[in-house]
């Protein structure tokens, strides 16, 4: 255990001692109990009250969160134009359903055969398609109402057999992202009769006879369950027998001699060429634990794996081409370089330079037959370049458009690939690259011109942070805006994970644009847009200048009149709850609002959450003093304050969220409604619908329109005032007691 080195930990709120402020009586809060813990942190004791509400499978604690969404919809329906906002981003995302960052382009090539997601309007989810051929007639093989039992049901992942004939698919229920794996056979559009559960990971690889594949499976379906990441399997599964049959592949217990951690997330890939198997264990840094086997061994009683990466080689991608592994790496290069080394005889200590590191973060890589395609960021914008095999050069390829890109070979043992690229003011558009480098619009493009977004005025702006870094900052608005401090702004940072938030476009961020908002990317530290350095600016005990820049961004927004503290909303979700929670523990005078989705706000616990054991890796452990005390000084929850005038808080939780547990969030809106005196609502929207993330168009277009709402409400704009304000007859109904 490392020395303790006391950081400076602002003012601990240590027990909530005070009732409800006679300020937040109006909004009739439901009642929360204490039940005072206190821990001992390396001499530094904290006492949580609400520490009961990490029982989850609690009926008082669930009846506590039925009660604050009870209250929360009880308000939110009562704001004017939030039914028509929502209607209004139902139909762009039915124009132009937005890029999912982070996530592949979903195409696939096998045997001529394509398979694809497919939008189609009035549709809530993707229907997963295939076609003979580029030009072939489309045909519709899984739509996910065939299987709804009245819940929201989405393709989680997919992947065909080889040979094209079988398709692997995962289900998933109102967000929950575990699925059920089932098989379709592509010729009768008739479904295997096995059901594979639960899988969040999916299938990594059909074999070479797309008689069976590889899966990771989990050890429960429980979202509340600390078990439910723990000592992930490889599976093998052969279409046609019973789950019951399925041969373990990969996993802590099998194969203790390579210290592999509960936490591991695990995999195993079969190499295009189907010569190799590659083993990962993965977590959250990215930084691969690596092994290598002959394919023919994978139904061998033990296999015989050689090591080929560890964390200290920091490789974050693997890419097979015949007997050289090529390995995405920013061990000395903060913004990547790929290094080449021998399959049969793996030596990183001595990998060779294939792709040196540029001037430009290296942000992604693609295998194809013959190259090895880069995408390169400057921040802002992507550009294309590939990597020749036989030569050893690398050419740019020119494209039609800026912005970020999304590529997808799809089928590696060609050349051809499909390119989506988006931006702030441009809806996702996909070409088709040929082996030529020759590009033209994609027989996949689905999206509509979206009216309007030319209106869009885009500015790209580097903004001087606490300590003098230069902190880039997107900020985009309707044309005829003018910036006199009147209009609303909505800022939002994330800075977890080495993340890059790269333009994209959102219909939530155009809807507010069209409401004479403006709408601001704080590309804070902890992301990855400058490179490594940039990430390791926020990572663990240098988290503060996370939130710390958000603060800079709000600032300059309004010194520079863009808005004003009156108008301004921070946003965050996720690990982004860390950057808007401590953003208003710290500033709460210099924002409106806040809204915090589905937030991590009480870090000193997250190891007690199904999904904190994978995330000590990025955040810190309670086991580790110097990290301890920077898990507590990330931690919204115990920074909030008695007497203290907070801005309005919109929290959201899914309880179907396998990411981030409700109580999380819930811990922290429930120390502001009782600390705060400021008379502005906190409120918490409690999602049974939904998890984490949900790829429902209905589901996300009322999420934006009550979060979008909220933010316009408590900035004052016309269009989104109380009924009651006009009216003068409605008045809240009192919310249900847990009393």
């Amino acid at each position: 255990m490392k020395r303790l080195t006391p950081l400076k930990l602002g003012l601990l709120i240590l027990y909530f001692t005070a009732g409800p402020s006679a300020a937040n009586a109006q909004y009739q809060y439901p009642h929360t109990k204490q039940q005072p813990v206190t821990d001992n942190y390396y001499g530094l004791k904290i006492t949580d009250p609400y520490r009961w509400m990490e029982n989850m499978d609690d009926p008082e604690t669930q009846q506590w969160f039925k009660a604050q969404g009870a209250l929360t919809n009880q308000w939110l329906d009562r704001i004017e134009g939030r039914a028509a906002l929502r209607e209004e981003i139902l139909q762009l995302y039915n124009m132009a359903r937005p890029s999912r960052l982070g996530a592949d382009l979903e195409i696939y090539e096998r045997n001529n055969r394509f398979f694809y997601r497919k939008e189609k309007p009035g549709q809530p989810v993707a229907t997963i398609c295939y076609r003979e051929g580029l030009n072939g007639p489309e045909k519709v093989l899984v739509d996910p109402a065939n299987f709804s039992t009245g819940k929201s049901t989405e393709v989680a992942f997919f992947l065909p057999s080889n040979d094209g004939k079988k398709l692997a698919f995962g289900l998933s229920e109102n967000g929950k992202e575990l699925a059920a794996i089932r098989i379709v056979d592509v010729d009768r559009i008739t479904l295997f009769p096995e059901v594979i559960y639960p899988s969040w990971f999916g299938i990594s690889s059909w074999t070479a006879d797309s008689r069976g594949f590889l899966y990771t499976r989990n050890n429960s379906d429980n979202v509340n369950d600390t078990n439910m990441l723990l000592d992930t399997k490889v599976m093998y599964h052969r279409v046609g027998t019973a789950e019951a049959e399925d041969k373990e592949i990969f996993s802590r217990a099998a194969y203790p001699e390579w210290d592999l951690q509960p936490r591991d997330v695990l995999s195993v890939a079969i190499s295009d060429d189907n010569r190799y198997l590659i083993a990962y264990a993965a977590t959250v840094l990215d930084e691969l634990k690596s092994f290598i086997a002959p394919a023919s061994a994978l139904l061998e009683p033990h296999i015989a794996w050689k090591p080929v990466t560890s964390a200290e080689d920091k490789v974050k991608g693997i890419y097979l081409k015949g007997d050289d592994l090529f390995l995405l790496s920013n061990r000395e290069a903060g913004n990547f370089r790929v290094l080449r080394t021998n399959a049969t005889n793996p030596d990183m200590k001595n990998a060779a330079v294939a792709i040196p590191e540029e001037g430009q973060l290296l942000a992604k890589v693609s295998l194809a037959k013959d190259f090895l395609y880069l995408t390169y960021s400057d921040g802002v914008n992507n550009f294309l370049k590939r990597y020749h095999f036989a030569t050893g050069k690398i050419s740019g390829i020119p494209l039609p458009l800026k912005g970020t890109l999304n590529t997808a070979v799809t089928d590696p043992m060609g050349n051809g690939f499909v390119v989506e690229i988006t931006s702030w003011n441009t809806p996702p558009v996909k070409f088709d690259v040929d082996g030529n480098a020759q590009v033209q619009k994609s027989t996949f493009e689905t999206n509509l011109p979206v009216p309007g977004s030319a209106n869009m005025v885009v500015e790209e702006l580097e903004v001087p942070g606490h300590d003098g870094e230069m902190i880039p900052l997107s900020v985009f608005y309707h044309k005829s805006l003018v910036k006199n401090g009147s209009a609303p702004c909505f800022v939002s940072g994330y800075g977890s994970y080495g993340m890059t938030i790269s333009p994209f476009f959102h219909p939530a961020f155009f809807a507010m644009m069209n409401k004479g908002a403006v709408v601001a990317i704080a590309h804070v530290r902890g992301g990855g847009e400058k490179g490594t350095s940039w990430r390791m600016g926020g990572f663990k005990s240098t988290k503060p200048n996370t939130w710390k820049d958000l603060i800079a961004c709000a600032e300059y927004l309004v010194d520079k009149q863009y808005t004003s503290a009156k108008r301004i909303v921070a946003h965050g979700g996720s690990a982004g709850g860390i950057t808007v929670g401590r953003a208003v523990t710290e500033r709460p005078e210099l924002f409106a609002a806040a809204i915090n989705e589905v937030g991590l706000n009480n870090m000193i616990r997250l190891e007690q959450a199904p999904n904190g054991p994978n995330n000590a890796t990025e955040f810190g452990t309670v086991k580790d003093s110097i990290e301890c005390m920077g898990l507590l000084e990330m931690d919204s929850y115990h920074h909030v304050k008695t007497g203290v005038a907070y801005p309005a808080v919109l929290s959201t939780v899914g309880m179907n969220d396998p990411r981030v547990s409700a109580w999380l969030t819930g811990k922290f809106a429930a120390a502001l409604q009782r600390a705060s005196v400021s008379g502005k609502p906190v409120l918490l929207s409690v999602n049974y619908e939904t998890g984490h993330i949900s790829r429902d168009k209905q589901v996300a277009a009322a999420r934006y329109a009550d979060i979008i709402s909220f933010a316009l409400w408590q900035c004052g704009h016309p269009d989104f005032r109380l009924k009651k304000e006009k009216e003068g007859t409605i008045t809240p109904r009192k919310a249900a007691s847990t009393r």
